[in-house]
């Protein structure tokens, strides 16, 4: 029998940066350092300055998965990093193309296999000096390195990613023109700038208006539980100085008081946790990330600098019960807490409590916009929000609420693919799969380049029973897109349930062509 092979999105975590811009300005090469060499010098101290690069030596080490019974070791020198799986007997290597995460917290890992970007399976945690499983892998039955790093993932994870249209996860041969965040991240476009510097031609997030100012730091700082496109936009068109709606909306649980807590922290929740807190509340929209944060440079006494920053606020009064200079505002009143999709991680909490208190594990139900987005989607982005958490999640009520909004909404939107395909996930999920395959054809129909509509229109012909129709969308989205492992899976699966062994170990070759090394394949190859 043909084994389950996991797909997954990728979640990478931890942001990254780089702080040189290079352009062309009157035939020399200039760069941020020629007119603000301390901000650069300072930044390449930070976290963020330090989070993507080539894998210089890194930790070696091995250890054993014991939920799946996979070994891993890796081998580490000044030359580069090579990483080894085994399982069932069968192993195999994968070079290192790039180290994501400054070490702070720990270190996550790609590869890149003919063009595309995956994510290793395994991490070193820094804290704990051990190396884990990577976030979402914890419970992996056949873990490999075939969960593809999306445009999505780098964007906050690195500078400018070139991705190739239509794809999930293939690059340029350079997949990135800046390897980590550049300071166009925050300060916008450059190039006017640096042919001519002025106040007036690049962003200060600091004069902008409060909504766009914050936007800065949410592009990066504020995951949610749903980000959804507005219609004809992507993520990565957002630029510093415009408002996040104006691209894209964020969605997250509307749960009084304990909403960034509850369950655990998330890794990118800074900014709903801050909002949750009285410093923030009561500040009249003058809080904001910066008033703590120097993103050009690390402080070198952590706890002074922030306790400074404190009293800037909380005068005598407030300090006379902390009498000691030492005093650590932040170890009390803004501790670090475990993360729910951070492996071994802790960040820290910024609700900024008076007196923490452990986060409730009550339920989250409702979801509700973080600022509301132009009325004319606002109904369309609220559905698309509930139905991708009620996948998430397995949720009925989410996927039920997202399909009557989608529904209000499709007849003024009968050519918007993401409309259609949501609509068919839950048509699908209802046992209508015929219904279902006629919404997946017309987003087919629509945006033919994009192999994951194809997968989609496969699925439901197959629940339909219309074999021929499945195999004929997997065969061209393997075509379009030969990584697509979930493609070849599907295929496979249909081949080996209407007892065409032959053909479903040819599908298992075709795989392995791209992916050589997969140990899971491989693996269910030998039982064909």
């Amino acid at each position: 029998m043909v084994g389950s092979w996991a797909v997954r999105c990728a979640v990478v975590f931890f942001a990254v940066a780089w702080p040189l811009i290079a352009a062309q300005a009157g035939g020399r090469a200039v760069t941020c350092a020629s007119c603000h060499p301390k901000q650069v010098t300072g930044y390449q101290r930070t976290g963020m300055a330090n989070s993507l690069f080539r894998p210089l030596k890194q930790p070696s080490g091995r250890f054993t998965h014991a939920f799946s019974d996979t070994a891993f070791r890796v081998q580490s020198t000044a030359a580069g990093m090579r990483q080894q799986i085994e399982r069932n007997g069968v192993k195999a290597e994968y070079d290192v193309a790039y180290v994501i995460g400054s070490g702070n917290n720990a270190f996550g890992y790609l590869t890149q296999i003919g063009g595309y970007l995956f994510q290793s399976p395994i991490s070193y945690y820094s804290k704990r000096a051990i190396w884990d499983m990577a976030p979402g892998y914890e419970r992996d039955r056949e873990p490999d390195f075939t969960r593809p790093v999306t445009m999505e993932c780098l964007l906050c994870h690195s500078g400018r990613p070139r991705p190739i249209s239509g794809t999930l996860n293939r690059y340029e041969q350079k997949p990135f023109e800046a390897e980590a965040i550049s300071c166009d991240r925050c300060h916008g476009p450059s190039d006017a700038h640096m042919a001519k510097p002025s106040a007036n031609n690049i962003v200060n997030p600091v004069k902008l208006p409060v909504r766009a100012r914050d936007s800065v730091c949410e592009q990066c700082h504020l995951g949610g539980e749903a980000r959804i496109p507005n219609p004809g936009r992507k993520i990565a068109d957002f630029r510093p100085g415009q408002d996040l709606e104006e691209i894209f909306s964020v969605y997250v649980f509307d749960t009084p008081a304990n909403r960034a807590a509850a369950g655990g922290l998330k890794v990118v929740s800074h900014v709903e946790q801050l909002a949750l807190s009285l410093c923030a509340r009561q500040s009249s929209g003058k809080m904001w990330c910066g008033t703590c944060h120097d993103p050009h440079d690390k402080p070198a006494e952590p706890e002074r600098y922030y306790r400074a920053k404190c009293l800037g606020c909380h005068p005598a009064p407030f300090a006379a019960p902390h009498a000691s200079a030492a005093t650590n505002c932040v170890g009390c009143h803004m501790p670090r807490r475990q993360t729910k999709d951070g492996g071994h991680t802790a960040f820290t909490d910024h609700r900024i409590a008076r007196v923490p208190a452990a986060g409730s594990t009550a339920p989250q139900r409702k979801l509700a916009a973080w600022r509301e987005p132009s009325v004319d989607v606002a109904r369309r982005n609220f559905g698309l929000a509930n139905i991708l958490v009620g996948e998430r999640d397995g949720s009925a009520f989410h996927m039920d609420a997202g399909f009557r909004q989608l529904t209000e909404v499709y007849e003024s939107r009968p050519n918007d693919a993401a409309v259609l395909t949501s609509l068919g996930l839950v048509i699908l999920r209802k046992g209508g799969a015929a219904e279902a395959a006629r919404l997946y054809e017309r987003a087919v129909a629509l945006e033919p380049g994009y192999a994951p509509h194809h997968m989609n229109a496969a699925t439901a012909w197959k629940e339909a029973g219309d074999m021929s129709k499945a195999i004929s969308h997997l065969e061209t989205a393997i075509q379009m897109d030969p990584s697509l492992e979930l493609a070849y899976r599907k295929l496979g699966e249909i081949y080996t349930r209407t007892n065409q062994r032959e053909k479903a170990r040819q599908v298992f070759e075709r795989y392995l062509k791209f992916m050589p090394g997969n140990v899971t394949a491989r693996s269910a190859m030998d039982v064909q």
